[in-house]
This record gives structure tokens, sequence and C-alpha cells, in this order.
């Protein structure tokens, strides 16, 4: 393996958590060779710095700049604001970890439609909102966690910048049905849940529920379209959302890894 996959470059420990599955996930594709990718809110930089050693020309972008440590410092930009991008001119969008911190996720999505090329993709990586174990966090308490409690107003606003623009926390965040809805809104025609490490208590509500989950989900999903023709554009759509609903890909992954094509 190679050393920026086995080592962060940034404090030399192990890539762990969304790291870890960043890495592994993002080299185990062979399109980077000259593909233009810009990495929105980059944080550190650390995917930014994986997708250079795999090949693609990256621009990262960050709202507040001074946090990245990468030798190249990013461009300013608030992902909550027009971008400085010029339209139809970016292979790829990151979005890692982001979109949870948005009030306004659907500009965020309108403004990654517009740079990107057509047949671009927007990559989001994002707590999973719609894995099995979050689902019960939810109907536990409404929150990310079972072992946490909902963002509060005092926990929620992790920082600002100089200008006084706020950096909030988990407030906003988004299952793959709404985030798939979102997708088609601000123009995106495909959505593809990618699969990441299992979560251990999603595996093992999979086996006790999944039957369930499946059969609730199908009867709603004819419920729905009895009466629409299966050539139809609603037709079409109902089946996307069972097909997300019911697959394994998102049931189980601790974290959600979704890709919107242009």
């Amino acid at each position: 393996m190679n050393d920026y996959l086995k080592n962060n470059p940034f404090d030399g420990t192990r890539y762990t958590g969304v790291r870890e599955n960043i890495a592994r996930f993002f080299s185990g594709r062979k399109d980077w060779e000259g593909k233009c990718v810009i990495d929105l809110s980059c944080g550190e930089g650390v995917t930014t710095f994986i997708l250079r050693q795999l090949g693609a020309t990256v621009t990262p972008y960050e709202l507040i700049p001074d946090w990245s440590k990468l030798e190249d410092k990013p461009l300013y930009a608030d992902v909550q604001k027009v971008l400085p991008i010029e339209d139809e001119s970016v292979d790829m969008v990151v979005l890692q970890e982001v979109i949870e911190h948005l009030p306004n996720q659907l500009l965020t999505l309108q403004e990654a439609y517009r740079i990107l090329k057509p047949g671009g993709e927007l990559f989001i990586t994002t707590p999973s909102r719609s894995s099995l174990q979050s689902r019960l966090s939810y109907l536990v308490f409404e929150s990310e966690h079972l072992r946490s409690t909902p963002w509060s107003f005092i926990d929620g606003v992790w920082g600002k910048n100089d200008q006084g623009e706020k950096y909030f926390g988990h407030l906003w965040l988004i299952g793959i049905q709404q985030l798939n809805t979102l997708g088609k809104v601000a123009g995106f025609t495909r959505t593809e849940a990618h699969m990441t490490e299992w979560g251990k208590t999603s595996a093992v509500f999979m086996v006790l529920f999944y039957p369930f989950i499946f059969l609730l989900s199908l009867r709603a999903f004819y419920r729905d379209v009895r009466k629409s023709p299966r050539e139809g554009d609603y037709y079409k759509e109902k089946v996307a959302q069972f097909r997300l609903n019911v697959s394994p890909r998102v049931l189980l992954s601790k974290y959600a890894f979704v890709s919107l094509f242009k």
C-alpha cells in the first residue's frame, strides 16, 4: 500500500474513520489522471493531498483557509454563496463532511451543478442519516448517535472566521432520500450510493429487521405507483427511491458516500 494510504501526512498517524474510507475508495478508482477536481471546504486538506497523489489536478477551497495544512493555502470560498468558479469548468466537486453543516443545502448543490462539466460528478460524504443505526438513534432521541443527544444551540456553532461568518455543527443532517431529491431539484440526473465500512449496530439490525423494511418499502412503493404508467417519470423516480431505501449499501454503511451525476 502506498505511503499516502498508510499514513496521515499531516500528523503521522494512520487514517481512521472517514479519512480511511476516503483513501480506500478513491484509491480503488482509476480515472484520476488529468481530472480537474474542486475540493470544497477542504479543512486540513487531506483529501486534496490524496487526490493529487492519485494524479488528479485539485484546487482546494475553504471558508477558513488557515485551517489547512497544505503547502499551498486553499482559496477562499463560502459554500453558502455563489462560488468564484466558472460555469462547466471542472470534472468533479468533492464535498466531504460539509453538507450536514449547511442551512442552505440546495444552493450549494445548485452551485456544484453549475461549475461541473456535463457528465461531471459531485461526490458527497456525510454522516449516514439513513443507516439502520442512525434510524434507531433518530427514533430514540432524534440524535446522530445512540451515545449522544442532538446538537444543541450551545454546541451547534463550531467557530467563525474574521468576517464573522459562522461554521456550524451537524445541525442539518440529511438522509439519502432527501439528498437524492435535492440533487434532482438542483439538476442532477442520477444518484449513486457507495459502500463504506459496515456499522456493527446496523449489521445486527439488518439481520433482525431487513425483511420488514423490504416488505413495508415495497408496499409503500406499490401504493404510490398503482395508478402511474410504468414508462412515466414518476414511476421511474419511485423505483429509484425504493432501491435506495432497501439498499444494503445505504442501510449498512457507517458513512454516507454519495455521487450525484450531472
